[in-house]
């Protein structure tokens, strides 16, 4: 009777635990696809770029620029994008067509996989705790409903699918080491895939392992062959990243990006060293290389702002609503608690993550935009699984305390957590389209689509590059198969590196929208609203959301 009692227990218990993974699951998916299509507004000029050169890669073999399928990067604008969200596009942009919800499925289906594996990984890590599946449930959860994740989740961020790969390699391993299998393989294959997905966690993963390495290393020495095994086979597949790394394109994006290309710390050293008229105390306390050292120092911790976190959340509107932080208020004395707990347990697992959350700031530290949500999105899922052991911890106080009071204290927490993630899905699928339209390139498709209807009418359609890059809107949403762009296409590079398009076919893409010299040709205009004349007959105007012209087309 007490074996079948307890399996019985057993039974309710995975039962009821698989009925709230699913329906955690069921909310990230459907807080990540609902509308994906509208909100956010428009696809902006990077997602356009990966979704022509999946595209162009489905028909041809080719990407934009003739290259015969690339492995290492994309050069795409001349930013040179990871491949891996690139081909995961491909058979999106097969089923769907040139389309926005083609383009961000990836990154939606990936980002409510996160959430799913999320829940296992939490169980793996902490396998000998007896709560293992409270924490795993409640961080899917808080990772489900996170303000950060959601918003990275909606669009077509590299970094969603690093992110996974990531998450699902430390899952590999800890299954792995506990069942002596030979999953290590598979997790160093993930590990490689998250080097071809996103830039900074080719910074972050190799960091990882060396962390993994230090924690975990009597273990690994039970496994030699298999971790030698895994080790080369992750090496032969890093080969074509090798190569790649050689070549000067493979440091355009960082030159640009990087705090150590900065011209104006150079120039405050030397003006310190100069006002200390170059005493040997100046030149080694306003040494470059210090100042450098404390300019780093100061972007990592740009990461823990509060503001950034709790408040305002990054200041670029396509990573944040910038009315609240990339985690919720509420979290805050959850993180604290979860701290706590972690500091005054000196087990591996809490080693791992507290190593796992002082590390993913590392990357995104060295670019000169901090606090940058994309880059650090390496912090997920810590700050959840932080908050998870916090909330456990909290839970088990409140039974100590009287029945009442503590329905009290519940009661309020809940309804301030549901209050808030009413508020932020009400601004983010209300008011955010609306309010930022403009940053997420609105108008573009509607524009083309509107010229590809009487563009036979002309002689050219002269477009304006005020907003930038205009030409990859024109592939994607136009009828202009991709041998027609290598034919017919002007690519041009500029002192930067940067590729961009002149022409294409009748197509002229021009930062002031003037007429071709031969006058006696008949051209369509596309440009701002002050681009255009008065003069100028109007035959469409195109506003943003918000009611602002964006586009005006017209005619001489």
């Amino acid at each position: 009777m007490k074996a079948g009692r307890k399996q019985k227990i057993f039974l309710m218990s995975y039962l009821k635990s698989s009925l709230l993974l699913f329906l955690i699951i069921l909310l990230a998916a459907v807080l990540r696809f609902w509308q994906i299509d509208k909100v956010p507004p428009s696809l902006y000029w990077d997602e356009v770029s990966q979704g022509y050169n999946a595209y162009s890669i489905l028909k041809t073999g080719k990407d934009e620029h003739q290259e015969f399928f690339p492995i290492a990067r994309f050069k795409a604008f001349g930013d040179y994008k990871a491949p891996a969200y690139i081909y995961l596009d491909l058979p999106f942009i097969a089923l769907f067509g040139k389309t926005t919800l083609a383009v961000r499925f990836p990154s939606a289906l990936f980002g409510s996989l996160t959430v799913f594996l999320t829940y296992f990984l939490v169980y793996e890590i902490f396998y000998k705790n007896e709560n293992k599946k409270k924490i795993g449930l409640l961080a899917a959860f808080l990772l489900a409903i996170s303000p950060w994740h959601i918003q990275l989740s909606r669009a077509a961020y590299e970094a969603n699918i690093a992110t996974f790969f990531t998450i699902f390699a430390v899952y590999l391993f800890f299954v792995a080491k506990r069942t002596k299998s030979q999953l290590f393989i598979l997790s160093s294959v993930s590990f490689v895939l998250g080097f071809y997905a996103f830039n900074a966690h080719r910074i972050f993963i190799p960091l990882m392992c060396i962390l993994f390495g230090i924690i975990y290393f009597k273990d690994l020495l039970k496994f030699k062959k298999l971790i030698a095994i895994s080790l080369v086979i992750g090496f032969i597949l890093l080969l074509p990243f090798m190569v790649y790394l050689r070549t000067p394109e493979s440091r355009l994006r960082f030159n640009e990006v990087n705090i150590f290309t900065d011209l104006d710390i150079i120039k405050q050293s030397n003006r310190m060293i100069a006002e200390d008229h170059n005493s040997i105390v100046s030149r080694l306390l306003h040494n470059r290389r210090v100042l450098y050292s404390l300019s780093y120092i100061k972007h990592y911790f740009d990461f823990f702002n509060p503001s950034y976190l709790f408040f305002s959340g990054d200041g670029n509107p396509r990573f944040s609503l910038r009315d609240n932080g990339e985690l919720f208020l509420w979290e805050l004395p959850l993180l604290l608690t979860g701290f706590y707990l972690l500091i005054c347990q000196k087990t591996k697992p809490t080693f791992l993550i507290i190593g796992w959350f002082l590390l993913a700031p590392v990357a995104g530290a060295l670019a000169r935009e901090t606090p940058h949500a994309l880059r650090s999105e390496t912090f997920i899922p810590t700050y959840q699984i932080i908050s998870s052991l916090g909330i456990v911890y909290i839970m088990d106080l409140l039974r100590k305390i009287n029945k009442k009071i503590r329905r009290f204290i519940m009661f309020i927490f809940v309804a301030i957590v549901f209050l808030s993630i009413y508020l932020f899905l009400h601004d983010y699928f209300v008011h955010y389209p609306i309010s930022y339209s403009y940053e997420w390139q609105y108008g573009y498709k509607e524009a083309v689509l509107e010229v590809e209807k009487i563009k036979n009418d002309y002689d050219y359609v002269a477009f304006t590059e005020s907003y930038g890059r205009p030409y990859i809107y024109v592939l994607f949403y136009g009828n202009i198969s991709p041998a027609t762009y290598w034919r017919e296409g002007t690519v041009l590079r500029d002192t930067f590196g940067f590729y961009d398009v002149s022409r294409i076919g009748k197509y002229l893409f021009r930062k002031q929208l003037i007429a071709p010299s031969d006058i006696d040709k008949k051209v369509l205009y596309v440009g701002k609203q002050e681009e255009i004349p008065s003069t100028y007959n109007i035959v469409k105007r195109i506003n943003f959301l918000d009611g602002n012209p964006a586009f005006v087309i017209a005619e001489k």
